[in-house]
């Protein structure tokens, strides 16, 4: 084995940390089915996943957010075409990660010490090894559990753009490591799981902690990947007797166990590593697409809440000047129906007028039916006595109708963010929700304060 090195970089990938996220849901041990799937079939996903996750971005029109997404995105349409293969070595802090990486390019080019937590950061190295095709990439990762949560972060971040997952541990599994095989099992990655520090450990108890391992995995690793290493060996101390008769005690460095771990990612890379490679993108591109997914849901619910405070300070202004209730019921529906009108715009969404209108004329309904005009209407004629906005001379009708607008519309943008089928029970829990939330008088006033604020900001424009 070559033990030639280049220092590719170190990755930092915190920022696609905070832009994508990572969701782990609880250990489920996988079926076959879940975990293998033909490479023919992922390769024809890949370019399917890309193209949906293209036209997501165009949608997002924050420039920031979009071109960090489309610099992923790109990545991964070069990772498509890509003949390489991305091996992360993952674990609990001081399980031997870096001694296994030193090991295995047959040079120190980590820090290593018995300390926890020595590894900080991710480094990407080369790793010469005969498997044909493409260059095979070592990924050294922090610990978990070390101090923060910014090195596990990192850890998973990499361990998630793995093509080959090893795992090392230095004894049984404990809890928090079996988690991590569960997850990274239902998240489809291969993983050798290796018993690291086999050098000190008894032969027969190796053997029971190795047959436990097997026992505990089962379903989620094969046994033959289940693997015996001392990446760093203990010195073995030798006695030399010396000409003189008297005795010179040194101790000499043992050459690392690894021959069964290489044979198996050799093995692996060259039986199935185009199919592992294409499994990685695949996993990938379904995370840009979830990230590029949130992006737009956050983005259009921002938008959306603007839609609505408009409208509200809208609604507010066609109602003091039009002190009659039955113009004011037809400017706030006339008002309300073009909001709706609106939101389905920003979320791609048909609605014709009519049909607007009709939508419109339901929610009022239903705050009807809530009695949240009632309590609004005597809940803000108590307040406005000692409002800045009483000083505005704005009617208590304008109030309530604004208010009331806020509550409407923010429970028609929820439930069109949701993506559900319209039902009125829902849409009614709903605005029930939200009255509740907003009967607290905190909101309230702060509702008067941004009403005064809008309000002086609007007459200072106008003078």
């Amino acid at each position: 084995m070559g033990g030639g090195i280049l220092l590719v970089g170190a990755l930092s990938p915190r920022f696609y940390k905070d832009l994508f996220g990572h969701f782990f849901r609880p250990p489920v041990r996988p079926t076959g089915a879940q975990r293998k799937r033909p490479a023919k079939a992922k390769a024809h996903h890949i370019a399917k996943e890309l193209a949906t996750s293209q036209a997501l971005l165009k949608k997002i029109r924050s420039d920031i957010t979009r071109q960090a997404l489309r610099a992923k995105l790109q990545t991964l349409q070069k990772q498509s075409q890509s003949q390489d293969w991305h091996v992360v070595v993952f674990g609990m802090a001081s399980a031997g990660k870096t001694s296994l990486i030193n090991a295995l390019l047959g040079e120190p080019v980590g820090a290593t010490a018995p300390t926890f937590g020595t590894t900080v950061s991710g480094s990407l190295y080369t790793y010469q090894i005969p498997v044909g095709g493409g260059t095979v990439y070592l990924t050294d990762t922090p610990g978990l559990q070390t101090i923060g949560l910014t090195g596990e972060t990192e850890a998973r971040t990499l361990a998630s753009q793995a093509d080959l997952l090893i795992f090392v541990v230095a004894g049984d599994l404990m809890a928090s490591e079996y988690k991590e095989l569960c997850q990274w099992a239902r998240y489809g990655k291969r993983t050798l799981l290796v018993l690291n520090k086999i050098d000190q450990i008894h032969p027969e108890d190796a053997e029971v902690i190795l047959n436990k391992l097997r026992q505990r995995t089962a379903g989620i690793i094969s046994p033959r990947h289940i693997l015996p290493i001392a990446a760093q060996p203990q010195p073995l101390r030798v006695r030399y007797q010396q000409p003189d008769l008297s005795f010179q005690e040194v101790t000499e460095p043992q050459p690392p166990i690894l021959q069964p771990l290489v044979e198996q990612i050799i093995t692996l890379l060259q039986k199935e590593g185009s199919h592992l490679r294409l499994a990685n993108t695949w996993q990938q591109a379904q995370s840009l697409t979830q990230a590029a997914q949130e992006a737009l849901r956050q983005e259009r619910y921002q938008q959306g809440q603007a839609i609505v405070e408009r409208m509200q300070w809208a609604t507010a202004a066609a109602v003091s000047v039009t002190p009659l209730p039955a113009v004011d019921l037809l400017a706030a529906v006339a008002i309300h129906a073009r909001m709706i009108a609106e939101l389905h715009t920003l979320y791609d969404s048909k609605i014709s007028f009519s049909q607007a209108n009709r939508t419109a004329k339901t929610l009022g309904q239903l705050l009807l039916q809530l009695g949240g005009v009632e309590w609004v209407t005597q809940t803000l004629a108590s307040l406005l006595k000692s409002s800045p906005v009483a000083l505005l001379g704005i009617p208590i009708q304008a109030a309530s109708a604004a208010y009331l607008t806020r509550i409407a519309g923010l429970s028609y943008l929820d439930w069109l963010a949701s993506g559900t089928p319209w039902q009125p029970d829902a849409m009614r829990e709903r605005m029930q929700s939200y009255l509740k939330q907003y009967s607290q008088k905190a909101f309230v006033r702060h509702f008067l304060h941004d009403w005064s604020t809008h309000q002086k900001t609007l007459f200072a424009s106008k003078s």
